[in-house]
């Protein structure tokens, strides 16, 4: 079989797409040829940067990043009768061009003889990840929404923090940070009901795509919030999303959300909060904090507030495909993956790229 690709951080700022021996299925396998995978701008740019909190910073080099990728069944083992080959399907595998899978159907364990083969480069200790999940795509998913699909996992993301938030008919929700998973979070709370849907970003690039993708009103700076609009019925919202990852926004969190409210801490810190009161900030104030982490879903089975990892993808992908969730209007870039490089610069270097994928296709 023909030589395949996949993305590789060989060092810190460096990306490399080098070749490897594309995998024969065994029988009970599945071969699966990535058509499109997105780029998760802060997961993906932190490790490529060996910043804290990352596995690079932890384990150090190679390290093979991405975890949401939409392809077809390029072949099945002879024992498969689930899946046929010419099938749409979304993985959690990394950037590559191809991957072998066993042929799980839904949301189940690894046989005993793959669960020393298949893990997560970013939870590699972990007893359960989504790693090997495959979640089957309509007949019919047009390439528009196929590159859309290709967001699933950063769009779960969001997804969770709304739930975990527990977002009420009405509720005010505001999100700091309005980068990809800020404005998915977004999305949702506002599919949930939340208003106003409101976004808080320094980028004036980033607020006006905001304002054109379902946030109601957005602001340059917390003074800016403090003095009121007219959608708000409060001073301040009862729920703050924290979707920058940077620890020192935390604190700003604390004090933008209103007494007895919820504040999630969506975004991955990458580093130690300090000037935290927890006394004036939290306790005083009667604050909820959530902290939302893909580790933190249930297993096995969906609970009010926290769905699994196969019941809130299947629901993203049944959005995306019946066009009630427009993903493909959030993707601002495309990228052969030849110039995978060139995707990593643009994320590393500018804080206004939003939905970034890979095109296997080119």
């Amino acid at each position: 079989m023909a030589n395949a690709r996949r993305v590789v951080f060989a060092a810190a700022g460096r990306v490399e797409v080098e070749s490897f021996a594309a995998p024969a299925p065994e029988e009970d396998q599945i071969l699966i040829e990535t058509l499109y995978s997105s780029i998760s701008p802060g997961t993906e740019r932190a490790h490529l940067l060996a910043e804290e909190n990352t596995m690079t910073r932890a384990k150090g080099f190679p390290f093979q990043p991405g975890y949401s990728n939409v392809g077809r069944i390029a072949a099945v083992g002879a024992q498969v009768s689930a899946y046929r080959p010419g099938q749409l399907v979304v993985t959690e595998q990394p950037h590559l061009s191809h991957v072998v899978l066993p042929a799980m159907v839904g949301n189940g364990l690894l046989p005993e003889k793959y669960r020393d083969k298949y893990h997560s480069a970013l939870s590699p200790d972990a007893a359960f990840t989504p790693h090997h999940l495959i979640w089957p795509l309509p007949e019919g998913t047009d390439a528009r929404s196929l590159q859309a699909c290709s967001l699933f996992s950063l769009a779960k993301v969001g997804l969770h923090g709304i739930r975990r938030a527990c977002v009420e008919l009405g509720e005010a929700v505001l999100v700091i940070g309005l980068g990809m998973i800020g404005l998915l979070a977004a999305q949702f709370a506002r599919l949930q009901g939340a208003y106003p849907v409101l976004g808080l970003d320094p980028s004036p690039a980033r607020r006006k795509f905001a304002a054109a993708h379902g946030v109601d009103a957005v602001f340059a700076d917390a003074a800016a919030l403090a003095a009121g609009h007219a959608l708000m019925t409060g001073a301040k919202p009862p729920v703050v999303v924290e979707a920058t990852g940077r620890s020192e926004v935390i604190p700003q969190a604390f004090r933008l959300c209103a007494k007895n409210g919820r504040v999630v801490l969506l975004g991955s810190t990458r580093g130690v909060t300090a000037n935290v009161n927890f006394y004036t900030d939290v306790h005083k104030q009667g604050l909820d904090v959530i902290g939302v982490h893909a580790l933190t879903r249930p297993v096995h089975a969906s609970v009010p507030g926290n769905w699994t990892d196969w019941d809130d993808t299947r629901f993203i992908l049944d959005l995306v495909c019946q066009g009630r969730l427009d993903g493909a209007a959030l993707l601002t870039n495309e990228f052969p993956v030849a110039q995978a490089a060139a995707a990593y610069r643009l994320i590393c270097d500018s804080q206004d790229a939003m939905g970034v994928v890979l095109n296997w296709k080119e």
